[in-house]
């Protein structure tokens, strides 16, 4: 997607959904490239209809993005950008796919992000010392 069109998406959303900020969009859209290349990387020229995500594979790959890049901040970061539950994430995708900036199949649901995981044991407990 083109920058400017993206922009012109997430302009969309926030002109009536001002739960997340800019940037929570741009950095699913990261975790999105981040997942893609993970789980399609070897099945790219299988898809005839071109890659597929599915709720819980983006769930747990902007889980592994966040714990790569930000590491023991990745929690912090999220709770700036209002992203506190996998159910944000769901939340954040579907307001993505009802300006047509994301696609979807049939079989895709919002409750597919519904407790994916806790945010607490992904994002702090791999980070917290032995004494704590």
């Amino acid at each position: 997607m083109r920058n400017e069109r993206f922009d012109d998406a997430v302009n969309a959303i926030l002109s009536t959904d001002t739960r997340y900020p800019r940037e929570a969009y741009t950095l699913i859209t990261a975790a999105l490239d981040y997942t893609l290349r993970g789980i399609h990387a070897d099945r790219r020229a299988q898809d005839d209809d071109g890659p597929h995500v599915s709720g819980q594979q983006l769930a747990e790959g902007l889980r592994d993005y966040m714990l790569s890049e930000f590491g023991p901040f990745a929690k912090g970061l999220l709770d700036d950008l209002n992203i506190r539950s996998t159910d944000d994430i769901g939340e954040l995708v579907y307001n993505l796919i009802d300006v047509g900036a994301f696609g979807k199949t049939d079989s895709d649901k919002k409750s597919d992000f519904h407790a994916v995981y806790d945010f607490e044991e992904a994002f702090v407990l791999p980070f917290r010392c032995e004494h704590d």
